[in-house]
């Protein structure tokens, strides 16, 4: 009995020990530069055994997130990422991929995203050939392409946010006007095709079959276990991206910055199921494109609810209408934005803004009549 209880024990500490270590390595991920992610993400996918999973197997799927899709970035080359490349011979790099760009455009965009980037499993590239009416090498060429747009998206869409306190900034996506709202147009294809399907019944039955032996069983768990880590930063970033829309929808429909709500991390944590800890470590560094072409850091989405309390009373004052107290200030908030603020707070927001009082606004009057 005493050996039993031992090992449930141990059994428990196991389990709460791996799901520490499981919190840690997403932690990790989270924080992990935007490049070094899409390398991981890549290398992952070119792997022989990942290959194997998803074009013959079909245990392996790619599920999109709603309302996403590939940044119209992605077809355009920016002729100015020259600026800060160092030795790179920018030209030919260009000319290069111009040729590839140009094979995307004979096939169409929708045969492109059929196949290439939003491609169904079991499909091989012997077929894809055939069916683009294109050769085996210009297959090749073009996927890899979406592998290096997805490695080098800070090098084909630079940050124009200037390094603050020795921050950069990584663009992931645009916000695009779409048919039925807005849509993130993620500016990596591997973000853009979405997060890992696993067919785990499937696999355990190939397993049970024979087909999967013992030692390879182990190196596809390990497998799985790097794409459901894959998952969980795609997962927070497209949540988070999803959470900033739907909050800011009037700034990202009238483009006015006074338009911005006030939101915390600590409630888009507690909308998306997450802790609040991983919502800065996933905005950290990270800008997108608004659709007017702004770039705006994510940070600059959770304004601090006094910066927005205290916009409002400067939009307030700035209209030149008289108001004979900070009561009467307070109920123009209430009718007009449906914001309360006491007394208070409002003379200590008009103070810092270098609004005077109402009396002493009245005491200049009579002089400036005089002037």
């Amino acid at each position: 009995m005493a050996s039993m209880e031992i090992q449930q024990t141990q059994s428990l500490q196991a389990r709460q020990e791996f799901k520490l270590i499981m919190r840690l390595e997403q932690a990790g991920l989270l924080e992990m530069p935007e490049e070094e992610f899409n390398r991981l993400t890549t290398e992952v996918e070119s792997s022989p055994l990942f290959k194997k999973l998803y074009r013959k197997e079909r245990i392996i799927r790619y599920q999109r997130y709603p309302k996403t899709d590939i940044s119209p970035r992605f077809y355009q080359l920016n002729e100015e990422i020259a600026a800060g490349t160092g030795t790179l011979d920018i030209e030919s790099l260009l000319s290069d991929k111009e040729d590839v760009l140009r094979r995307i455009k004979k096939i169409g965009r929708e045969n492109f995203e059929r196949y290439f980037l939003y491609p169904e499993p079991g499909v091989s590239v012997g077929e894809v050939a055939k069916e683009c009416n294109l050769e085996l090498a210009e297959v090749e060429e073009i996927n890899r392409l979406i592998n290096e747009f997805s490695i080098m998206n800070e090098f084909y869409n630079p940050s124009a946010l200037s390094s603050e306190h020795g921050i950069y900034y990584s663009k992931v996506a645009s916000i695009e006007r779409g048919a039925e709202g807005f849509i993130i147009g993620y500016l990596s294809p591997s973000y853009a095709r979405g997060r890992y399907s696993i067919d785990y019944e499937r696999f355990e039955e190939l397993k049970g079959s024979g087909v999967v032996s013992g030692a390879e069983a182990k190196e596809i768990r390990q497998l799985f276990k790097r794409l459901e880590l894959i998952n969980s930063r795609k997962d927070t970033v497209t949540r988070i991206l999803q959470g900033i829309v739907e909050k800011q929808a009037p700034y990202f429909e009238s483009g006015n910055g006074k338009a911005v709500l006030p939101f915390s991390q600590k409630e888009l944590a507690e909308r998306i199921g997450v802790v609040p800890s991983s919502i800065s470590r996933a905005i950290g560094g990270k800008s997108l494109e608004t659709p007017w072409g702004e770039e705006k850091a994510l940070k600059d989405f959770f304004p601090r609810p006094r910066m927005f309390r205290k916009e409002l009373v400067r939009q307030l004052l700035e209209t030149g209408e008289e108001f004979p107290s900070d009561e009467a200030i307070k109920a123009k908030l209430e009718q007009t934005f449906g914001v309360s603020i006491s007394r208070r707070s409002i003379a200590d927001l008009r103070k810092e803004l270098k609004f005077p009082s109402a009396w002493k606004r009245k005491q200049a009057l009579p002089q400036q009549r005089k002037l």
